[in-house]
């Protein structure tokens, strides 16, 4: 049973631009579950006034936050999964 509602990473990515705007599809963050363990998607850093660094000294564009746990790798093979689920967007 698919449950995840996105075909494509860009299709998924187009809605994450750094604005808020829910009337054209645009949003913040994301929250989902993925087998079992909730996490948050967000524009950006949640917790830190700079922006995250990557080592090749690109700006990370997401935060992928578990349990206060932090990773800046949008996660394709988490967010493309059949059975990750949305739970809220805002």
């Amino acid at each position: 049973m698919r449950i995840n509602e996105y075909k494509s990473l860009d299709e998924f990515t187009s809605q994450y631009v750094g604005e808020w705007g829910p009337s054209d599809g645009h949003w913040y963050g994301l929250d989902f579950s993925f087998h079992g363990t909730e996490y948050r998607l967000h524009t950006g850093s949640m917790y830190n006034e700079k922006d995250t660094m990557l080592p090749d000294g690109r700006v990370a564009l997401f935060g992928l936050y578990r349990k206060s746990e932090c990773n800046t790798d949008p996660q394709s093979d988490v967010i493309m999964d059949d059975y990750t689920e949305l739970l809220g967007q805002d």
